[in-house]
């Protein structure tokens, strides 16, 4: 098991983003339990403290909103114009997490 240089945040949709997702055209009714079932999560830099957590968040939220309207409903016209981070915060429970450990023997790869 090894320590790898990376902290993790978790993302959780809140109610006025469920609103959102079941206000778009025939999406089906979901639950905030359906959403939430298998949170994304997210590879970040280390940090020592809650000031550096916050400008982390500051500097990769608008990638992680993103990505997470994306997940859901592939059309950016239908998305929130206003993804600021109060409206980022509004929408999403996040959760961060500075220990992270590589269970598996083989390389990690990426995708593109």
């Amino acid at each position: 098991m090894k320590k790898v240089n990376r902290s993790v945040i978790v993302v959780r949709a809140k109610e006025p983003f469920l609103q959102w997702l079941n206000s778009l055209p025939d999406p089906g009714k979901f639950t905030l339990d359906e959403v939430n079932q298998d949170s994304t999560t997210f590879l970040l830099p280390e940090y020592e403290n809650d000031s550096e957590m916050e400008k982390l968040l500051e500097r990769y939220y608008p990638f992680i909103f993103e990505e997470e309207l994306d997940g859901w409903w592939r059309d950016p016209d239908s998305w929130p114009s206003k993804r600021n981070m109060k409206t980022f915060k509004d929408w999403f429970d996040i959760e961060f997490h500075c220990m992270v450990f590589d269970l598996v023997d083989k390389p990690l790869m990426k995708f593109e």
